[in-house]
């Protein structure tokens, strides 16, 4: 840049300054090309134009985002700044940006402060064809103005500050960049998919990496509670976490501020105690020290859709920086969230999607093969007629069988059967002991004795001894002695004999000819003590006719009865004996118990007795397990086949 006018050249006794100056320069440079904040950058050029730059004072111009230049440094820095000198200067500078060529002014000199005055340098700092800044310097009185050297340097002054603010546009244009497209691919993955967790997982994942912060999370409103969706870096939150619980309950209490809330605020005094307590709880738990919680906020209701929670654990210098960006995601990822929530609450709409993905795959001619099939198949479950059949838990048995009971209670003292002894009616099988009737018996006789003995001695004494008015009373007594005597012995011979049919009635009798079906009737009944009414032994007519006992389940049991109503009450049976596998037996129903029982297991069933031709079968044996399959009548195959399952949907589903 050529020197004005005015500007003398340097002499030789000026070598030492110019080495100064190009160190000087040398040494900026190489600061310009460092990573220096641009504040200390332009602090290095306001501080190397006062020393070696010899200037008096230095103002360093940058246009702002308004229009009107403002300062950006001044050294030495005075003590006001003068508004209405920087609103009087803005000419002068336009003035200088448009001429891109240095201006030089001479200030006179001031009395009353006794400056002598000076000249005055305004350069420009330019940058791609445009004024950047501009560097005023104040240069005290000399007999020809600042040398050409010293012109120089400052116009390599601002020459480097003018490549530096060029690097630091590029930077800056090179960082909106990066940061746009971040903003951009966030934009993108957020629109990917509908689906509210997706959402909710691209917001605290993806939105994590544009804030910069260590943690986000997204809690969700519904209805009036805040659930927590999504955390950075968790792939599905435990409802049951401690963090969990204490972020929705931050959430809740924050709802009603209404406002955004950030860590910076929490001790100002301007939220609740309460608020306040759940917070201090919170960040103790989770070991946060930065807090950001944004509301995201609807139109039309009183409560945020979402509240989205901004953390960092460690001490952060540009959280107050985040907090924009922070509130910038959140205005960018509402329409999204929103509108996935809104999605969310539509009825059936993912299986709708589902198949509105995958109406394609019909028109494949293998897919209309598989439906014409698949709809042929149901149409033959529906038409084809089928038996519908019901199983149970049966048992062989003969048709006639008892029950010995005790008829007194006592003590087993003869076993004169065993098991599988053909016996007949009214033969002898148990003889009981009762130790109190075998008291009795002696006891009853022997008052018999005595009685009879009394009575005969009164009957002596009342034909013997003359007749006298004494003996006449005395005989009257004796007959009514006698008397007494008579019923006193009557009663005894009745007792006598209701203990002789209780010593009958200890020998146990077959109620009918058949066969022991009790197993192991010594070791069960040797020495027992019996009561009154228990069951001893079973006795069947096993050369009779036989039946089959069927306990079918209560939910089997409607499937029978409207069979036996449709068609007939003896409805066909078959059973196989699991003795003999692969051989069927025929019977039908003969009877059917009127009320349900319940066994151990509290599982109702229904007695049903079915008979059958013994001579098929070769083995009869009592107790024997069959399993039966009982004929209800002919119903479509599919119910055949899933009437199971049918009548549970009606009964749990329907029903419910």
């Amino acid at each position: 840049m050529p020197a004005p006018t005015g500007f003398n050249a340097v002499s030789p006794s000026a070598d030492s300054l110019r080495q100064q100056l190009e160190r000087s320069i040398d040494e900026l440079a190489e600061l310009s090309r460092g990573n220096l904040e641009p504040g200390q950058f332009f602090g290095q050029v306001l501080r190397r134009a006062l020393h070696p730059g010899g200037a008096r004072q230095v103002i360093l111009w940058r246009p702002s985002l308004e229009g009107p230049w403002e300062p950006a440094g001044e050294l030495p820095p005075t003590a006001e700044v003068d508004s209405d000198r920087t609103v009087d200067r803005q000419d002068l500078l336009n003035d200088v940006a448009n001429d891109s060529q240095p201006r030089i002014l001479r200030l006179p000199p001031d009395v009353a402060s006794g400056d002598a005055g000076g000249s005055q340098v305004l350069s420009p700092l330019r940058h791609a064809g445009a004024t950047v800044g501009i560097l005023e310097t104040v240069h005290p009185l000399s007999d020809g103005g600042p040398s050409a050297a010293i012109y120089q340097y400052f116009a390599a002054l601002s020459e480097i500050a003018a490549d530096f603010l060029s690097q630091q546009e590029l930077q800056q244009l090179r960082h909106a960049k990066t940061v746009w497209l971040q903003w951009d691919q966030y934009q993108q993955r957020l629109a990917q998919s509908p689906d509210l967790s997706t959402v909710c997982a691209t917001v605290a994942n993806d939105g994590r990496l544009v804030i910069g912060c260590d943690r986000i999370s997204v809690l969700v409103n519904c209805g009036g509670h805040f659930r927590v969706t999504a955390i950075s870096g968790v792939e599905r939150p435990d409802p049951r976490s401690g963090v969990v619980r204490s972020l929705e309950m931050l959430a809740r209490q924050l709802a009603g501020l209404g406002h955004t809330y950030w860590a910076a605020i929490a001790a100002d005094g301007t939220n609740e105690p309460e608020s306040q307590k759940t917070i201090e709880r919170y960040c103790q738990e989770s070991g946060v020290t930065n807090l950001g919680v944004v509301p995201m906020m609807s139109t039309t209701q009183t409560q945020p859709d979402a509240m989205i929670v901004f953390e960092s654990f460690s001490l952060d210098e540009r959280w107050p920086e985040r907090q924009g960006r922070a509130e910038s995601l959140v205005a960018r990822s509402a329409f999204h969230l929103r509108a996935a929530k809104e999605r969310s609450e539509i009825p059936w709409l993912e299986t709708w999607q589902r198949f509105r993905r995958s109406r394609w795959i019909l028109q494949r001619p293998g897919v209309k093969i598989a439906a014409v099939v698949l709809a042929a198949l149901v149409s033959a479950l529906v038409v084809i007629p089928a038996e519908l059949t019901i199983g149970g838990q049966g048992e062989l048995w003969p048709s006639t069988r008892r029950e010995v009971f005790a008829s007194t209670s006592g003590i087993v003292d003869q076993i004169l059967v065993v098991h599988g002894d053909e016996v007949r009616e009214q033969q002898p099988l148990i003889v009981l002991r009762d130790p109190d009737l075998e008291l009795e018996v002696p006891r009853v006789t022997g008052e018999i004795a005595t009685m009879t003995e009394r009575l005969r001695a009164v009957q002596i004494a009342r034909l013997t001894g003359a007749v006298t008015a004494d003996t006449m009373s005395r005989a009257r007594q004796l007959t009514a002695e006698e008397e007494e005597l008579k019923e006193r012995l009557k009663t005894l011979e009745r007792q006598l004999a209701l203990v002789e049919d209780r010593r009958q009635k200890l020998t146990l009798r077959s109620p009918i000819a058949g066969r022991v079906l009790t197993w192991d009737v010594i070791q069960h009944l040797t020495a027992r003590p019996v009561e009154r009414g228990q069951s001893l032994l079973t006795i069947g007519e096993t050369d009779g006719s036989w039946i089959l006992e069927v306990r079918v389940a209560d939910k089997d049991a409607g499937h029978m009865l409207r069979g036996r109503k449709r068609s007939s009450p003896g409805l066909p049976v078959d059973f196989q004996l699991p003795s003999e596998p692969g051989r069927t037996y025929r019977g039908s129903i003969r009877d059917v118990a009127l009320a349900s029982e319940s066994d151990d297991r509290s599982t109702g069933h229904v007695r049903v007795v079915v008979e059958f031709d013994r001579t098929q079968v070769e083995q009869l044996r009592p107790g024997a397990t069959a399993v039966p399959r009982i004929h209800c009548g002919r119903q479509s195959l599919g119910y055949v086949w899933l009437h199971d399952f049918i009548d549970a949907v009606r009964l749990r589903l329907l029903f419910w």
